[in-house]
């Protein structure tokens, strides 16, 4: 199963990150007023740096379904968010900045926090088949908090908006990781009846959602604020939206309790440190600067 599921969650994970890297590129260009709007990606569509990560993200999107296919969620999120890793210096290196040991350390504490959770949460057992009654208790709690992290930030500074962005993005992202996982399983039943279901209408939907919220975070602010949150929120999510779907059980052993508690100390003290960073922090303020001579240079 692993041999399968853990090198296409890795090459997902490569690719999300070369995907990241180059949207964040072209989206920071677009203007302000374009926010969660149709507009954004308009503009977008137009910029080959973007078209290049958009193809990126539909290729890791693919493996990263073929590795739910082969083994849980809970073994394929945590190695595909460890595209922060990638990410950072990724960007980086194409920005002509050096990170410091200071967001190093960040990237490697969020990826080793959310995957020491991940590892010792160890949901087991559940209904593979749950109902759709079961399905809306859980989902539509989530969409609504995404909903109300996506209008608070809506009224927000550039970097809590990018942070509300990414927290509404990983959550979409987190319940699309269920939603495909149950559509690559209805693939065994044949083609007329996976698409007779609501399944792939839901990745279509969550899909558009998740994506457009990202692009705008990564529109607000640099890429080491909104990427950390995301890549946390989205797995811890995941696993935890699985037990609830799946009616899985979550270990409740004190050590791995403690150990997950350890994990999420972990994962949010790096992405405090990246987003308190002295480079996030020079990026952010020029970002701002350019922003505010922008209308008078028209």
């Amino acid at each position: 199963m692993d041999a399968v599921a853990v090198p296409c969650a890795l090459g997902a994970a490569v690719a999300f990150a070369g995907s990241s890297v180059l949207q964040q590129r072209a989206a920071r260009e677009a203007p302000s007023k374009d926010s969660l709007s149709w507009r954004l990606i308009a503009d977008l569509l137009h910029q080959r740096t973007w078209l290049a990560g958009s193809a990126s993200i539909l290729f890791a999107y693919v493996l990263e379904a073929i590795a739910l296919a082969n083994a849980p969620v809970a073994v394929v999120e945590p190695v595909i968010s460890t595209e922060l890793v990638v990410a950072l210096p990724l960007a980086g290196l194409l920005g002509h900045r050096r990170l410091g040991p200071r967001e190093l350390a960040g990237a490697v504490g969020v990826s080793a926090g959310v995957a020491s959770f991940m590892a010792f949460s160890n949901p087991v057992g559940g209904n593979a088949d749950p109902g759709l009654a079961r399905w809306g208790t859980v989902a539509l709690p989530t969409l609504a908090l995404a909903g109300m992290a996506i209008g608070v930030a809506v009224r927000s500074g550039p970097r809590r908006r990018a942070v509300l962005l990414a927290c509404g993005a990983g959550l979409s992202f987190g319940l699309l990781a269920l939603v495909t996982q149950s559509f690559v399983q209805l693939l065994g039943h044949g083609v007329v009846a996976t698409f007779a279901s609501w399944q792939p209408y839901t990745i279509a939907v969550l899909g558009a959602m998740g994506f457009t919220v990202g692009q705008s975070a990564y529109q607000a602010a640099p890429l080491a604020i909104s990427l950390p949150i995301i890549d946390s929120i989205e797995p811890v999510s995941s696993v935890v939206l699985a037990a609830l779907v799946f009616h899985q059980s979550l270990s409740i052993r004190l050590g791995a309790l403690v150990a997950e508690c350890i994990g999420g100390v972990v994962a949010i003290a790096g992405v405090v440190a990246l987003s308190t960073s002295p480079l996030v922090l020079q990026i952010l303020e020029r970002q701002e600067q350019e922003k505010s001579v922008e209308p008078l240079s028209r």
